[in-house]
């Protein structure tokens, strides 16, 4: 169900905020509606305010809110006198007011989730199952903030599997997608549930390992060398992976210097023979 029952991506403060205005715009507008002769409608204004609660903070306070315009129309028609000719000519009228007012609601809330698994699915890749370059990138600027107000230190890694194109040349496409898949697998179960793991593209892996100083870091991407050379020798691919290692007591800059650092270091890796770790520690004095 039920998902359309869930709230939406929204901190509890920003909910609060946007039942505060609601809450404020709906007396105005009550208000001016009552005011007002009856031959003005306002179902548009009580209609926006019920579209942007059942988006905003979901299907229940959306629900709340169009209940309670249908009951506003009705108390505000009573009292400033209706012009129907029979009173259930009324009733029936708001009756069918509030279906609309309760159907916005509903199809403001399929909207909503809908934008949210889009939104989600747009950060994912499809191959692995892990964030990818996008995601990573969005992650990596959450942590930077986090680190420079918290100032811990953080590491990112970056991984390139050696020889994957000999896995494709020889075993085909099929095998070669079957061993991405695997790396990925690998990397999500063998970290903690903090860090961030991506696929950046082709063969090409990236790990950020928040609240991580140099030491932690190798201990880490040790544990993950030997959990990932054990993997590809179960499958006899032949692979081996070169990883760069980035390790950041400060906060750079920008995230640019954070990925052109760590994958340097990869890089570096690559040059020296492959199948090798090249960590270093970043220094903005040095940079």
């Amino acid at each position: 169900m039920f998902d359309l029952l869930q709230k939406p991506n929204l901190n509890k403060r920003n909910s609060i905020v946007v039942l505060i205005l609601a809450v404020a715009i709906f007396g105005v507008v009550v208000t001016a509606d009552y005011l007002t002769s009856d031959e003005l409608s306002f179902g548009t204004f009580y209609l926006l305010i019920v579209l942007a609660v059942s988006w905003f903070c979901g299907i229940w306070w959306g629900s709340l809110f169009a209940f309670l315009s249908a009951f506003a129309e009705i108390k505000v028609g009573l009292l400033s006198g209706h012009s129907f000719s029979k009173l259930v000519y009324f009733y029936i009228s708001v009756g069918n007011i509030l279906f609309a007012y309760l159907l916005t609601a509903v199809l403001a809330s399929i909207a909503r989730m809908q934008y949210e698994r889009a939104k989600f699915s747009a950060r994912i890749d499809h191959l692995t199952g892990i964030a990818n370059g996008m995601g990573f990138y969005e992650r990596a600027s959450v942590e930077m903030a986090r680190h420079r107000r918290d100032l811990h230190p953080f590491a990112v890694a970056y991984i390139d599997c050696d020889n994957f194109k000999a896995v494709n040349d020889n075993l085909g496409h099929s095998e070669g997608d079957r061993l991405l898949r695997t790396i990925g697998e690998t990397l999500k179960s063998s970290l903690r549930e903090t860090d961030i793991v991506a696929r950046l593209g082709g063969d090409e892996f990236a790990l950020i390992l928040p609240n991580t100083g140099e030491q932690s870091a190798l201990q880490i991407m040790d544990k993950l060398c030997q959990k990932l050379d054990l993997v590809v020798k179960e499958n006899k691919w032949a692979v081996t992976f070169s990883i760069g290692i980035g390790i950041f007591p400060m906060v750079p800059e920008d995230l640019d210097q954070v990925i052109m650092f760590s994958d340097s270091l990869m890089y570096r890796a690559k040059t020296e023979g492959k199948n090798k770790v090249v960590h270093h520690i970043y220094d903005r004095e040095i940079e």
